[in-house]
């Protein structure tokens, strides 16, 4: 019998499903559980944890791929469950990069950063953060 508390549960799961096969495929575990494009080159979970100006504590795991920008925003846009959208130009975060292109895709305080500088790599960074306390 499903309960309306195990239903919910499962609901929020979604947005986090499919991380861990493309996380080993990368020769590193994505201990966020946001899900990671399947294509990337190479992969990096940070080795701790930072806070950000609202007083977070975040887990960042970084990942490059050689596929289009475009076609890693659409990855992300399908599987990710409504998060909200921000241009990388509009993120405090990001303005010290040149030539940024790119996009911040949120669930909640966890996020998704997909950008280019122009180098021809796709730069993905999944943040999974703490409420702060």
């Amino acid at each position: 019998m499903r309960t309306r508390a195990g239903l919910l549960a499962a609901a929020a799961a979604l947005p986090y499903l499919g991380s861990s096969a493309a996380a080993l495929a990368a020769g590193v575990d994505n201990l966020t559980g946001l899900p990671l494009y399947p294509d990337v080159n190479s992969a990096a979970m940070d080795t701790v944890a930072r806070t950000d100006k609202m007083g977070h504590w975040c887990n960042r795991f970084q990942a490059n791929t050689s596929a289009s920008l475009d076609t890693v925003e659409a990855w992300y846009r399908k599987n990710l469950f409504n998060p909200s959208e921000t241009d990388l130009k509009n993120d405090e975060r990001y303005r010290g990069y040149e030539n940024l292109v790119g996009v911040k895709l949120a669930l909640g305080i966890d996020y998704v950063a997909v950008f280019t500088t122009g180098n021809g790599v796709t730069t993905i960074e999944l943040f999974k953060c703490s409420p702060s306390t």
